[in-house]
């Protein structure tokens, strides 16, 4: 539940976290984020060995895992106050340039806001601001009363 205190989502939404503070994803990778303005999210991640796969880079799931994260809250953050829920439908990851340290940075961006679906452009780069990661999301939108399937 910290990472929706930490972004100020309607409170309405803590019955529906189930996982105890600490132990979600994003929290066990230490992903911090932060809205920008209405279209515009960032989500960042200092690498450390839980980030890396054997050989010292970081692992890919990471950067599908940051970018999933980032479209999640922000589409959640604005559909949740209009009586809905999001849940990822699909999420491309392309991986470009490795990286074996320093810090992750995500500038997750809404390129699609419909009434039953989401799509967030998410580009990552790395603390020399070249580009790392590209991936696209796609959020389902479907009304609270109606289970995500």
């Amino acid at each position: 539940m910290a990472a929706y205190d930490r972004l100020k989502i309607d409170p309405r939404l803590a019955p529906l976290i189930v996982v105890p503070e600490g132990k979600s994803l994003e929290d066990v990778l230490g992903f911090a984020l932060e809205r920008i303005d209405d279209r515009t999210w960032q989500i960042t991640a200092q690498v450390e060995d839980i980030h890396r796969q054997p050989l010292g880079l970081v692992h890919g799931g990471v950067y599908a895992s940051m970018a999933e994260t980032i479209a999640s809250v922000a589409t959640v953050s604005e559909v949740f106050p209009q009586g809905n829920i999001a849940v990822g439908q699909s999420n491309l990851t392309h991986f470009i340039r490795p990286v074996r340290e320093g810090t992750v940075t995500g500038t997750a961006r809404s390129i699609h806001r419909g009434r039953t679906s989401w799509i967030w452009d998410i580009d990552m780069v790395d603390d020399q601001g070249r580009r790392v990661a590209r991936s696209t999301v796609t959020m389902a939108v479907r009304p609270m009363d109606r289970p995500p399937a």
